[in-house]
């Protein structure tokens, strides 16, 4: 049996994030992977230098064809960047009943650059985060969307809670920007639950398209039907993998090893 997956995101020519980091991600856990580009950005291990967003209507028109033909077992939204094309993916889920629906909240880049305009935003937790079923910010992100300070892993189970308040099914607020002594702490918020993941701090500057990955990962999983608990607990330890096999790839951030665990 072919599972089926779908990413909407932006393209990374560096190769380490966006789209060419999920088509990596699907490719290793074995499933038929689809992409609909948004945004084309200009980027390197030092940090995005510019993007161009794809046309809203090409970018509906991109999930049309692939969904009313091939289909879509489970779909990861990543980088959408103008208020248009939130809009345009969010008709596009309604219109041909996509679900399985794993978004990863691409706000910034790792340099600073916005990679979701600052219009956008309020449009973006109105439209998509209702309709996502796995919502993945980093401490960043979600401080953006709920206006909270986050400096504990408390601080972490109380944004996740007013982000699921929002719409979104299942929270994960990872902890990478936000280390605990030794170790990374990801709190999931799931049906009114607590679950903490914690894992070691892995001291590297290779971590370009780490959230990518993680999303991409968890997508994957919950094509082939995996349970969504199980899936985002094999997603997180093929990341860490991952982290710790990680490229040194250009003069910045290199990128995670997205075959690590591939003979």
């Amino acid at each position: 049996m072919v599972h089926i997956t779908l990413t909407i995101a932006g393209s990374d020519n560096s190769g380490g994030a966006g789209i060419q980091a999920d088509l990596k991600v699907f490719s290793a856990f074995g499933v038929y992977g689809m992409s609909v580009i948004t945004s084309i950005t200009v980027q390197n291990s030092l940090g995005v230098i510019s993007s161009s967003p794809v046309p809203s209507q090409l970018v509906y028109d991109q999930i049309r064809a692939v969904v009313e033909d091939i289909g879509a077992d489970a779909v990861k939204i990543g980088m959408l960047q103008t208020e248009e094309n939130v809009i345009a993916v969010y008709q596009a889920i309604v219109d041909f009943g996509i679900k399985n629906i794993v978004v990863d909240t691409v706000i910034k880049s790792k340099n600073g650059k916005f990679l979701l305009d600052g219009s956008a935003v309020d449009t973006f937790v109105e439209k998509i985060i209702p309709v996502s079923d796995i919502l993945t910010p980093n401490i960043d992100e979600a401080q953006l969307i709920t206006g909270m300070e986050i400096k504990s892993v408390d601080d972490m189970k109380k944004a996740a809670v007013e982000i699921s308040k929002m719409g979104a099914d299942t929270v994960i607020l990872k902890g990478g920007h936000l280390p605990q002594g030794k170790n990374v702490v990801d709190v999931v918020y799931h049906k009114g639950e607590f679950l903490l993941m914690e894992y070691p701090y892995v001291e590297t500057k290779n971590t370009h398209g780490t959230g990518c990955t993680f999303s991409s990962a968890i997508t994957a999983c919950l094509s082939k039907g995996i349970d969504r608990i199980k899936a985002i607990r094999i997603a997180r330890a093929y990341v860490q993998g991952a982290i710790e096999n990680s490229l040194s790839l250009g003069k910045g951030r290199g990128s995670l090893n997205h075959f690590w665990n591939v003979a």
